[in-house]
């Protein structure tokens, strides 16, 4: 994976989140999420394990956080991304102790499951997987099948 790859899928996921969102009115996670997606189909895995931290996420802010802090708007937003990040960094801990090596967007991955996650608050988790998917795969067929990107 290149650096220009890397660019490349952030702008059409970026370009195509918008207009998904403009012609349809869903949210596909956020609009960075499906560029980085798209760059993670290569390893399945690491996209299963994007959508269990975001469902883990918004399960613990939801059902967990929610009973004990007054969570709306931007509250909400940053404990979705602080529950996020520390169950990335879990993870993160647990697979470098069995001595597996982290790939090299593992730092942007830390985000990722917690824009998901607000996604699900706003307009359901079916919804949301749906597009995210839909959308990252577009632009994997893109950076993919298209010559010369």
């Amino acid at each position: 994976m290149g650096i220009s790859e890397l660019y490349v899928a952030i702008i059409l996921g970026l370009t195509l989140s918008l207009l998904f969102q403009e012609k349809f009115g869903i949210n596909p996670g956020g609009l960075v999420v499906p560029g980085y997606i798209a760059l993670s189909f290569k390893d399945p895995k690491g996209v299963i394990v994007i959508f269990i931290i975001s469902l883990l996420t918004y399960m613990i802010v939801e059902f967990v956080l929610n009973k004990f802090l007054i969570l709306y708007g931007r509250r909400r937003f940053l404990a979705m991304l602080f529950v996020s990040m520390l169950l990335n960094i879990l993870i993160t801990t647990v697979n470098a102790s069995m001595g597996n090596a982290l790939d090299a967007l593992s730092a942007i991955r830390i985000v990722i499951p917690g824009l998901i996650a607000n996604a699900y608050y706003k307009q359901g988790i079916k919804l949301t997987v749906a597009s995210s998917l839909g959308v990252s795969l577009a632009v994997y067929a893109i950076i993919t099948f298209v010559p010369g990107i």
